[in-house]
């Protein structure tokens, strides 16, 4: 390992007027900098740029945390700040229109912002202003020393100074937006109307739509907690009423779903169905963000060594520089490694010395969607229980960077005018997301955790602090975001006896105790919407230790039997893609075929996983389908009985013995298997062929070629397969293979199911032969291929396909901590790839888009990500820290200093153009995407929320020829 030289900033920059900006006045927390100068951040660095920053103070840590952060990271953590405020659009273009306006609906102004900083507690102040100092004190070494990321010279735009509200934002958005779940009323109530107008008669419809959305997780669904171990109190459990007891107002204002519009926006611009129905989904740069998928821990009586492990991580989509971000802090009470988002000051994920978890989503509903009536003389005056009250509304205007649509490829400057409408009713203040004023109803959402993001996100970081696991459990007693955890906790004496050893699994949230009476899929009315309690956190009663399993294991799948499964279309039904990993896991612990899925007990396993295996298990459940492995059997079966499919059903045969894989061990750059493309193109045609008739294409196209930033897509999830493997199988109330020649017969009838599918893979057949011939070996499409999500304008990463997670971990709590550099990288890694750096000079910038040649750190880790699943090492003591570290750098906190940042409003095009998804166009389906670049999809802004992004006069245009900063276009052309 090349050891580069060890330095120290002992503010050294003071005297030039250059040193990091105090946030604000220190309230008594915050390290008093004009009379204690001398508190030092020491920073010991790796040579993948993960760094561990060492302080005495919460103030020093998040200093840490914020000068790396910014080394590494500054135009995302530059972007993620603006998409926050909802304003992203005025830096990058209007591909972001879409994610402002819904940032601007859904979340916070900015005086609200402001507010929740001002009202926040004195930890949270403390290491919040801290990181706010060592990003600003990063920023100014870099401005000094023309470091400065290049995107920012061609998009005109200066960075500003980093304020403690830009934090606040952020954090907003991050678990805002995706540690939230529900809202999916509105869109259930338009699948619905769709299925009465096309069935013709409303009862049918009803029953119709039980087969997409059920409320109750499924008897037959994988759930982590293994059957038998589940401990909720069962009132909590929602379930389906019956036709005849669905209150008749209910009912009344469903075929208004169908005339919903966006509420507050005239300007003819392309809004998403999420943003359209109130579904908190990443829109723009985020598109594909979430925040966690898979994760499995190992009791020690399943294990080689017979202590703990733990894999998997988050799947945040396929980002380049990545939105997870590797750190270790150490001092405060916090001794933790791991992995923290930008914009943030804490690690959220990773491991101490006695504990190590990770994360997934937990999916459970928080948002309640009410049809209120408008005055037909005023849209502004709206019935609540018999009684008209007034909105209260705020008008935002939105406009696009001219500089980011001319790189991005968009059509110039865009200005849209937003009205934000709010009903205050019940002590909540619940954002109108949608109308239709043909009928004076509009739809406004009530969640469950307006307000909680600033507290919740810290009450997450301060897991870093538990002792045991008993100290982590009570840190997420009242946590009220939807996640799943999974821990394991080992602890020896110091003569090496085991103290402390277990597994646990903790779903948390915040759900509504609502009237009870109505239908809870659809939009509720006031006099049906009621909320008599909410519980949170682990009095959810959905925590378990030690599972009767001996491991669990999660991939968004549902907790326990029985719980609440949301309002969302086909959530933890009959199929999940959880069952593919546990695959995986039975086939590691070699647990007889005989034992059902879901029913295993640790006794049964025959074998032990070792760390190897840990690994083997992520990456293999990566490199198969999620779910074709349950519904190619009905093809294959189909085509075998039929004499002119035989060899259809030969090559669909073949895949599925390798458990529908997508190894890719030919050196050309189409699929291993014919089977694989067989499927793929029958696949999307009975979707629909098997939907269209009642529910007019809205059940959508199938990605199956992976989208720009979504692991697989549709190839690595079972959203979009629970109905149509049920309708397989006979397994609903209305028989989807029927059509209008059948009568509408609803007594399911394989033999028709047999001939649509048999019909369908003639189709596909005679496509595959007129492309490649009749050799059912050469039927192979185009090698699938997962694409990272290029922000900043590096190169786009492009790997075969994988649905992998975009941080991993692999742990072997027994021999983490071992002070032997052989047995501790042996048995504590990770990975993150594409790198943890992304970050580009502006001369490192003209040099990828005129040459096509980035520096290595922005792709050096991603080598380990498609090889096999390798890891690098993921030190935590000081020692292990010492033992991979290439640079030392120690930073001492220096006084306030005026900051200026020095890059010019004047953009420059790139040699290369940046491209990224058209926001006016149509969504792309399986259809071949545009050439990917650097900028990420830009959205929507907000010119008045005070962040100072660029001039936001009338005229937008104006701002590309005004500058901001210190350089002549001379000196930007010598830049660039």
């Amino acid at each position: 390992m090349e050891r580069r030289e060890f330095t120290k900033l002992l503010g050294g920059l003071a005297g030039t007027g250059l040193a990091g900006t105090a946030s604000a006045e220190t309230d008594g927390f915050a390290p008093n900098l004009q009379e204690d100068p001398l508190e030092q951040i020491e920073i010991l660095t790796t040579e993948y740029n993960e760094s561990h920053i060492y302080g005495d103070s919460v103030y020093a840590l998040g200093y840490g945390n914020g000068y790396v952060q910014a080394r590494d990271r500054l135009f995302l953590l530059d972007a993620v700040r603006h998409i926050g405020y909802g304003n992203s659009a005025q830096v990058l273009g209007p591909a972001q229109l879409s994610s402002d306006i819904q940032v601007r609906r859904d979340l916070y102004n900015p005086d609200e912002i402001r507010r929740q900083w001002e009202n926040a507690s004195q930890t949270i102040k403390e290491a919040v202003r801290g990181y706010t100092d060592g990003v600003n004190r990063r920023m100014t070494e870099m401005a000094a020393a023309g470091e400065l990321p290049g995107i920012f010279a061609a998009l005109g735009h200066a960075p500003e100074p980093w304020k403690p509200e830009d934090t606040v934002a952020a954090i907003n958005y991050l678990i805002g937006f995706f540690g939230v779940s529900g809202g999916s009323e509105l869109g259930n109530a338009k699948s619905l109307a769709r299925l009465k107008q096309n069935l013709g008669d409303e009862r049918e419809a009803f029953e119709a739509y039980g087969d997409l959305n059920w409320l109750e997780t499924t008897d037959d669904h994988f759930t982590s907690i293994a059957p038998g171990d589940e401990d909720y109190d069962p009132d909590l459990v929602e379930t389906v009423p019956d036709y005849e007891d669905v209150p008749q107002e209910q009912l009344d204002l469903v075929d208004a779903a169908l005339g919903a519009e966006t509420w507050g926006i005239e300007t003819d611009l392309r809004i998403p169905p999420d943003v359209q129905n109130g579904i908190r989904s990443g829109q723009g740069l985020m598109t594909g963000f979430k925040w966690g998928s898979n994760a499995y821990v190992f009791s020690g009586e399943l294990t080689e060594t017979g202590t703990p492990m733990l894999g998997g991580g988050p799947q945040m989509g396929f980002f380049k520089p990545p939105i997870p971000y590797e750190i270790g802090l150490h001092g405060a009470g916090f001794d933790m490694t791991g992995m923290g988002v930008v914009g943030a000051p804490a690690l959220v994920i990773g491991r101490t010395d006695t504990l190590a978890w990770t994360v997934t989503s937990g999916r459970d509903d928080q948002v309640d969607t009410i049809a209120v009536e408008l005055d037909p003389e005023d849209k502004h005056r709206y019935k609540w229980d018999g009684e008209w009250y007034e909105m209260s509304t705020e008008t935002v205007v939105h406009r696009a960077n001219p500089a980011g649509a001319v790189l991005t490829g968009g059509s110039g400057t865009r200005v849209v005018e937003q009205e934000v409408a709010r009903v205050e009713q019940d002590g909540a203040s619940m954002p109108v997301v949608a109308w239709n004023p043909d009928e004076n109803v509009a739809w406004c959402q009530r969640t469950t955790t307006r307000g909680d993001e600033l507290e919740g996100a810290f009450a997450w970081a301060e897991l870093g602090r538990s002792d045991d696991l008993e100290d982590f459990e009570h840190r997420l007693s009242e946590f009220p975001f939807t996640f799943n955890f999974h821990v394991v906790e080992y602890e020896e004496d110091d003569q090496g006896n085991v103290e402390r050893e277990n597994i646990a699994y903790i779903h948390t949230g915040k759900i509504p105790e609502r009237f009870d009476g109505r239908d809870y899929r659809l939009p509720a009315t006031p006099e049906t919407h009621e909320w008599t309690a909410t519980y949170s956190g682990t009095g959810l009663g959905t925590t378990d230790r030690n599972s009767s399993r001996g491991y669990y294991v999660n991939w968004n799948n549902g907790p326990a039997a029985g719980w609440r499964a949301g309002d969302g279309e086909q959530n933890w039904g009959s199929r999940h893609r959880v069952e593919t990993q546990n695959h995986f896991i039975r086939e590691k612990l070699d647990i007889p075929d005989g034992v059902p899925v879901g029913k295993e007990k640790a006794e049964q396993a025959r074998s032990t996983v070792s760390l190897e295996d840990v690994r083997d298990i992520e990456y293999q459940s990566a490199k198969h389908d999620a779910t074709a492995q349950v519904s190619a059997p009905y093809l294959r079966d189909a085509a075998a009985d039929a004499d002119d499919l035989q060899d259809v059903a030969d090559v669909l045969t073949e895949w599925l013995d390798d458990f529908c894989s997508w190894k890719d061990l030919t050196d050309d750059d189409r699929m291993d298997y014919p089977g694989h493309s067989v499927f793929i193109r029958a696949r999307r045609k009975l979707q629909q062929r098997v939907f269209d008739d009642e529910l007019d294409g809205e059940q959508g196209a199938l990605n199956l070629r992976p989208v720009t930033s979504r692991h697989a897509s549709d190839s690595g999830n079972a959203t979009s397969d629970v109905t149509f493997i049920d309708a397989l199988a006979g397994d609903t109330t209305h028989d989807w293979f029927a059509t209008a020649s059948n009568d509408g017969l609803a007594t399911f009838d394989p033999e028709r199911r047999d001939e649509v599918i048999r019909g369908v893979l003639r189709e596909v057949k005679a496509e595959l032969r007129e492309d490649y011939g009749s050799d059912p070996a050469d039927w192979r499409d185009d090698i699938l291929e997962s694409k990272f999500l290029s922000i900043g304008a590096s190169n786009q990463t492009v790997i075969d396909i994988q649905n992998r997670s975009s941080y991993n971990q692999a742990i072997d709590m027994g021999f983490a901590l071992s002070d032997d550099t052989q047995t501790w990288q042996d048995n504590a890694q990770d990975v993150l790839p594409p790198g943890q750096s992304g970050h580009q000079n502006a001369q490192e910038l003209a040099q990828t888009q005129a040459t096509g040649e980035e520096p290595e750190r922005l792709h050096d880790q991603l080598e380990f990500y498609v090889n096999n699943g390798e890891y690098k090492p993921h030190p935590h003591t000081r020692k292990q820290v010492e033992d991979v570290a290439v640079e030392s750098t120690t930073v001492r906190v220096t006084p306030e200093h005026d900051y200026t940042p020095v890059v010019p409003a004047a953009p420059r095009p790139l040699p290369m153009p940046i491209s990224v998804p058209n926001p006016d166009a149509p969504s792309p389906g399986d259809a071949p995407e545009p050439p990917e670049g650097g900028v990420p999809s830009p959205t929507s802004t907000d010119g008045g929320d005070g962040s100072d992004a660029i001039d936001t006069a009338s005229d937008a245009t104006d701002a590309v020829d005004r500058p901001t900063g210190h350089v002549t276009d001379d000196d930007l052309d010598d830049l660039l």
